[in-house]
């Protein structure tokens, strides 16, 4: 009987414990960068922080000695420098990075183009040879070969590109490629917050100061453009309550006429029976008698009803798309935030036209509902409002106001217009007013709405999605590092 070699299996047990110590280590190493990202996702107050956190995190797991951050050009499907980089030795890459800075790159034109139209990340082990690299000659010259980059990502949408290049040949990584996918999630995460605080801050300078016609056009443009929509429109229900009458229609970036349309069969009919409807596609399918949605070849449809202050529906709010959207969790919750300003106008409209006071708004009101004199002074509040104060830990609603809400107050009944303030009471809670003056009685009106639900909505269904993809990947799942995590307060008054 043959005795075995008891020495060669003591040195192919050490070699595999040394791989499995390797692959231990390496493993560990990808946690720790997905926290790095996660903190930085969290924390940042800006993308450009976040992406830089990135970079310098990427290249210090992988020993690459150049990293690059491009962003995608607004309303165009092309990337651009962010003028964000890491280089190990800035002078020596100094003419890589001007090149760099001073190119675009159209979908599928080298390596960052083709990672925007394809979505996905790309492995090159060496460039040189890559006939799709506009930067080919430069890299050959400052001896770059390997490189591989990936996107950030916004739903399906992509919203930038990483790339890193190394000085050697380096054959493709998998598991790198796919640990750097889920770098591109947490950073889009950054650029959708940006995002919405840049759209917020185009609601308050585009519609606040205006009223009526001009504003319920400006309400819809703006919500086609934030949701990227091919149509948006705002309706009043008609006497009869079996069709709507359309006061503003934004068609591919455009105000067309207004136009009236039955409800029976549309998906318009549900909204008006108080339910809000969200159809991520297939939506005329659903609603084969609605002619309209054949002939504007729409597939995605969300709306929301527009209630007055007596919890009465007056319209809606719709947004339409040809191609289902990148994100729909983000076009729900922007148009519910745009619906509240347009039931305050549209209720406004309403008053003057029956010459109602709205000093007798009820308090069965479903929104936080105040009234102030000319002075500022609180006269009224509903018990919608006390429930808002209450959950920010206060015992009058008085205490979650506005800063300056008497000169607010002022301003209004001075000017005649109404105002928008953007405002954070409280630790991660963001909350919308809205100031309607009535001059004619020195009173002003705050309809408040809070944000918090809709922001902490869409982490926790990215979360979900993020679990879910892991679980069936067999990734671990990343922590959280050091860090309060705390969203800075804004607040601003048009």
């Amino acid at each position: 009987m043959r005795v075995p070699n008891q020495e060669v299996e003591v040195k192919a047990d050490r070699l595999l414990l040394r791989r499995i110590r390797r692959q231990l280590r390496k493993e560990n190493a990808f946690v720790h960068l997905l926290r790095v990202v996660t903190s930085a996702s969290n924390e940042s107050t800006t993308i450009e922080e976040a992406l830089q956190t990135t970079l310098d995190a990427v290249c210090g797991l992988t020993g690459w000695p150049v990293g690059h951050a491009l962003l995608r050009i607004d309303e165009k499907d092309e990337l651009a420098s962010a003028r964000l980089w890491h280089l190990d030795g800035p002078e020596r890459f100094e003419s890589f990075r001007n090149i760099s800075e001073a190119l675009t790159f159209g979908g599928g034109v080298g390596l960052p183009g083709r990672v925007l139209a394809g979505g996905a990340p790309i492995w090159v082990s060496d460039v040189r040879m890559d006939t799709n690299f506009p930067r080919n000659r430069m890299v050959h010259d400052l001896g770059l070969k390997a490189a591989f980059a990936f996107p950030i990502l916004v739903g399906r949408e992509v919203a930038g590109v990483l790339e890193f290049f190394h000085t050697e040949k380096v054959g493709p990584d998998e598991a790198i490629l796919m640990i750097m996918k889920q770098v591109g999630v947490q950073l889009g995460r950054v650029v959708e917050r940006r995002r919405a605080e840049q759209t917020l801050v185009s609601v308050a300078q585009g519609i606040s100061a205006k009223k009526g016609e001009d504003l319920f056009r400006s309400l819809v443009l703006n919500l086609a453009k934030s949701v990227k929509a091919d149509y948006a429109l705002v309706g009043e229900l008609k006497e009869g309550k079996d069709a709507i009458r359309t006061l503003a229609v934004s068609a591919r970036g455009e105000i067309v006429p207004n136009f009236e349309y039955d409800l029976a069969g549309t998906p318009c009919e549900a909204v008006i029976g108080r339910t809000f409807c969200s159809h991520p596609q297939g939506v005329q399918e659903k609603f084969p008698r609605d002619r309209m949605l054949v002939d504007m070849k729409v597939q995605s449809y969300v709306g929301t009803p527009l209630f007055d202050s007596h919890g009465r529906v007056l319209g809606l709010l719709a947004a339409l798309w040809c191609r289902p959207p990148a994100n729909m969790q983000v076009a729900n919750s922007m148009i519910q935030i745009f619906a509240v300003r347009a039931a305050a106008e549209l209720e406004r409209k309403r008053t003057e036209e029956t010459a109602e006071k709205l000093a007798e708004v009820p308090r069965a009101n479903p929104h936080p509902v105040l009234e102030f004199s000319g002075d500022g002074t609180l006269r009224f509040c509903n018990a919608a409002a006390h429930v808002l104060a209450r959950s920010l830990g206060k015992d009058d609603p008085i205490h979650i106001l506005p800063a300056d809400t008497a000169g607010i107050v002022r301003k209004c009944l001075d000017t005649g217009k109404n105002g928008l303030v953007v405002g954070t009471p409280g630790d991660d809670r963001t909350v919308i007013w809205s100031f309607i003056p009535i001059v004619k009685n020195d009173s002003v009106f705050a309809h408040a709405f809070e944000l918090t639900l809709f922001l902490d909505l869409h982490e926790e269904m990215r979360r979900i999605g993020a679990v879910s993809r892991r679980s069936r990947g067999g990734a671990r799942a990343p922590g959280l590092r050091g860090g309060s995590g705390r969203r800075p307060s804004k607040e601003r008054v048009h």
